[in-house]
């Protein structure tokens, strides 16, 4: 009997690990695109607010297939766009900060609000009032996987299309 129970504790001991991985991530951007395929071009289906709770389903390279537990919708999230800590807003509280995705992307290549700021203070003869009016366009994603297929530049399902 003392075997068994030593058994079943040492069985108990090794599976703890794998019980413990997290199984799910909080979203950690203002507005998360959930996309049909694991590309930055991807279809979005849904978008995803700042602290809601997805199930991780699958993993690929840094994309993420996850469910939203709201509403059960799946698809795919950028790893950078998802957080392991729990996300909790009190009642009433409203999200005045956070980034968004295409923030976290900047922010990720090391641009931010202090390197631009920088950047102007370097060339105080430089007129930046272009570069902010290129900042305000937004392209869909629709538009862009069309400009990249035209183009040839890209299949809309990921991939190239050279040598077709």
């Amino acid at each position: 009997m003392p075997r068994k129970i030593l058994l079943l504790l040492l069985f108990c001991l090794a599976a703890t690990p794998a019980l413990a991985k997290q199984e799910w991530l909080n979203v950690a951007v203002r507005n998360g695109a959930l996309r049909q395929q694991p590309m930055p071009f991807g279809k979005i289906i849904a978008t995803l607010g700042y602290g809601e709770r997805v199930d991780v389903l699958a993993e690929q390279g840094l994309w993420r297939k996850v469910r939203d537990q709201k509403q059960g919708r799946e698809g795919w999230m950028h790893s950078a766009s998802l957080i392991a800590k729990p996300i909790t807003l009190k009642p009433g509280e409203r999200l005045e900060g956070g980034a968004s995705e295409d923030e976290l992307a900047l922010g990720g290549k090391g641009f931010n609000a202090q390197v631009e700021a920088q950047y102007k203070a370097r060339g105080k003869n430089l007129d930046y009032a272009s570069v902010d009016w290129m900042e305000r366009i937004q392209v869909s994603p629709e538009a862009m996987r069309e400009f990249l297929a035209k183009g040839g530049l890209q299949n809309p399902e990921g991939g190239n299309t050279h040598g077709k």
